[in-house]
């Protein structure tokens, strides 16, 4: 509907207009902010219930990003400490028994050349020299080899490596028994051969060399068992190794994954901070129409839950301002239009009586055509300054309303095809079209005639001269409630003309008068209803009127005030 508006038809009143009432349509009466047809939210959103508090899920969050870092790290240690004791062994323990058992193996092996030649030798007493240096090593060395393995037991991380350290022991017992043997058949031999007993001798001899090679099979048997426990545990160190450092990696990753985890469920608790910065920079710049709309029970929930009830409330205060400040304009522009209208009215009732008196003259004088054509121009005007008079008056009336449950479905079919030969007539389209069951609303069927009339006819004005000439109604269930929206083809609306569509005497045609919209407005506000002009941009226009059900309707009312007054339009 590009037209702004459109007068309500009205009959003409005879005589001079009684004062009429300047008493505005009460603030909870008046008509709503025409940006939207939508309804303000409620102020009281429902919060959702309490949960976790915010500090709790994050204390929550990092414990478990503490949790797992802690246990990795211990693990880690853990591993390392084994690892640690491991390489201790192998070096304070079997790396050193099996060097030192070498070297007493190498002077065993010494010791039995030297008397396996030594009776002939052209000097035995050098060679006795030898052997006796080398029993005095051997009891050091001994005694050492038992240290290193009371060491091996006291490093032994287990049971079994005990158990180990503890038969390395026993060995070396029966080792230091044969060499204690050895060494008393040593000196029996030595004896022997110094009192010149040959036989004797040889045959002591062969007893200290069996002695002396029982202790060689002793070491020989710890050394083995030493090169058993160096190459088991520099294999397991090894495994160790692999085995820690897949497992590390593993645990690396489950904990990278526990972080990204956790850095995700931190972003999603604090991702509503944005929208409500967002909503606040909003509201700083008078914008009220955002939500934050978060279903949570924490701190932040409840404080988006706050917020919208906040905007909410700011919303209905700043509808209720300017629906008070529009009853007031309106009331103050009735009193004015009542005043300038009773001034005007006087003075065209007699023009209009004295132009068809005089009129009556020039056709009993038989004056020109001119003549007479002049004085039915002065005639249309002052009927149409009537017509607007009226107008005015209308809109410095309070809306009285006598209301029944109504049928708006048959209504609307009623008011369209009324108008059907007037859209004929200028080559448009008009249709009706009734979508669900609208349930009967409380209305004055004579006031939404007068409202569906002003804006069928802007819409068949707007389609006029256009390539599609089309008007549509539709008719349809909305929130509790019905809405009947009037479409057409039309070239569309300017921003600025949008804005301003509902102001009394604002229009964008050449005949109009401002006043239609504003009083259909007005009477859709006494209807508890709202009035009000889709912003979608582009060629057309689409008003919607939404009215209330009745509280217990639940199906269109057949009988009421729908078809009160026949099909012809009431006016003010």
């Amino acid at each position: 509907m590009s037209g702004a508006d459109h007068s309500p038809a009205c009959p003409a009143e005879s005589g001079p207009p009684s004062e009429p009432s300047t008493t505005a349509a009460r603030p909870d009466e008046a008509p709503p902010n025409a940006a939207s047809t939508e309804p303000s939210p409620p102020a009281n959103r429902e919060e959702p219930p309490r949960g976790p508090s915010l500090a709790v899920r994050l204390l929550a969050a990092f414990l478990a990003l503490a949790v797992a870092f802690g246990g990795i790290v211990g693990w880690g240690l853990h591993r390392s400490r084994r690892a640690f004791e491991g390489v201790r062994l192998l070096d304070e323990g079997y790396l050193r028994l099996a060097l030192s058992t070498a070297e007493l193996r190498a002077t065993q092996a010494i010791l039995l050349t030297l008397l396996e030649r030594i009776l002939d030798e052209p000097d035995p007493a050098a060679t006795r020299s030898w052997v006796e240096t080398v029993r005095r090593l051997r009891p050091e060395r001994v005694a050492r080899l038992g240290e290193i393995v009371a060491r091996i037991r006291t490093l032994a991380p287990d049971d079994a490596a005990r158990a180990t350290a503890d038969g390395l022991a026993r060995d070396l017992a029966r080792l230091g028994e044969d060499a204690r043997a050895g060494d008393a058949a040593l000196d029996r031999f030595f004896a022997d051969l110094d009192a010149g007993r040959q036989e004797q001798a040889r045959a002591t001899l062969e007893a200290t060399l069996e002695r002396e090679r029982a202790v060689d099979r002793g070491l020989r048997a710890a050394g083995r068992e030493a090169d058993r426990q160096v190459a088991d545990l520099s294999a397991a160190l090894q495994r160790d190794e692999s085995r820690t450092f897949w497992m590390l990696l593993g645990l690396a990753l489950v904990a990278a994954g526990i972080a990204i985890g956790i850095l995700v469920f931190v972003h999603s608790i604090l991702a509503p901070l944005r929208a409500l910065e967002r909503a606040v920079r909003a509201v700083a710049r008078g914008d009220l129409s955002g939500r934050i709309d978060v279903r949570r029970g924490d701190e932040i929930g409840r404080l988006a839950a706050q917020f919208d009830r906040m905007t909410a409330a700011i919303r209905e205060r700043d509808e209720r301002l300017r629906a008070l400040q529009q009853s007031e304009k309106l009331a103050a522009l009735g009193r004015m239009a009542a005043h300038v209208t009773h001034e005007v009215r006087n003075p065209l009732s007699a023009i209009g009586l004295n132009t068809e008196l005089l009129q009556e003259e020039l056709e009993r004088a038989g004056a020109p055509e001119a003549t007479r054509g002049m004085v039915q121009a002065i005639a249309r005007e002052v009927e149409r300054l009537t017509r607007v008079t009226q107008s005015y008056l209308s809109l410095a009336r309070t809306p009285r309303l006598e209301t029944a449950p109504t049928d708006v479905a048959r209504l609307a079919r009623e008011t369209v095809e009324f108008h059907q030969p007037e859209a004929e007539t200028s080559g448009a389209t008009l249709e009706c079209e009734v979508q669900g069951e609208p349930p009967a609303v409380p209305a004055d069927a004579g006031r939404l005639r007068q409202v569906l009339t002003n804006l069928l006819r802007n819409a068949l004005e707007a389609v006029d001269g256009r390539p599609e000439r089309r008007v549509r109604v539709v008719v349809r269930p909305l929130r509790d409630g019905v809405e009947l929206a009037v479409s057409d083809t039309g070239p569309g609306l300017s921003d600025e003309a949008r804005a301003r569509l509902f102001e009394p005497f604002f229009t964008t045609k050449r005949q109009g008068t401002g006043i239609g919209l504003a009083a259909s407005q007005q009477i859709a506000a006494a209807h508890r209803g709202t009035l009000a002009c889709d912003p979608a941009p582009g060629p057309g226009a689409t008003f919607r009127l939404w009215l209330p059900a009745l509280p217990s309707s639940g199906a269109s009312g057949k009988d009421g005030g729908a078809s009160a007054g026949g099909r012809t339009p009431s006016g003010v």
